[in-house]
């Protein structure tokens, strides 16, 4: 999710969040907006409408908390980890570690068509590796995913030093083999 859409929704939630809010307030006081929320009255003295009044402002407030909370937490890793040295810092993209994740399964041979990487964060500033990959049919699954599960993981840590914590792999298709034919 990039900034520009996270920034919107938490402008968005936020606004809902506070409206809401003073529509719970108008709930409890109904004299406090009596001439700006007139229709609102109505509602409010009904028994049945007030409690579905009741529960769509609170599924409102609810759900405006979470995509606010939702938008300020998930950010795709901070963008970058960062590694001091001696001179200064090192700055390794999430582009950079997802871009060596593929590379790897690619280069262990073993029969990926095409592939996708995506990292995500863990505890103690470890990461996550998850690979979308498409196979050929002569490949078996198990013992040839576990292979590039461990290189994976051996080639991220030797390359920036990042600890992987794990490596999930899901198989999305299997596509057969097609003999070129040279005449």
């Amino acid at each position: 999710m990039n900034r520009i859409v996270r920034f919107v929704l938490i402008v968005y939630s936020t606004l809902l969040a506070v409206l809401s809010l003073l529509l719970l307030y108008a709930f409890v006081d109904d004299g406090i907006f009596a001439n700006l929320l007139a229709p609102l009255s109505s509602i409010v003295e009904d028994p049945y409408k007030k409690y579905i009044y009741l529960a769509v402002l609170l599924f409102l407030l609810i759900s405006c908390v979470i995509t606010v909370t939702y938008c300020l937490l998930n950010g795709r890793l901070s963008k970058t980890r960062i590694r001091q040295t001696e001179i200064g810092h090192v700055e390794i993209g999430v582009d950079a570690i997802e871009s060596i994740a593929l590379n790897s399964a690619k280069s262990a041979q073993v029969g990926i068509k095409t592939a996708r990487a995506r990292v995500s964060s863990a505890k103690n500033n470890a990461i996550r590796v998850h690979l979308n990959a498409v196979l050929y049919s002569n490949v078996e699954v198990p013992s040839t995913m576990a292979k590039v599960q461990e290189r994976i993981k051996k080639d991220i840590e030797k390359y920036t030093g990042i600890t992987v914590e794990n490596v999930s792999v899901k198989v999305s298709r299997v596509e057969p083999v097609v003999a070129k034919v040279e005449r």
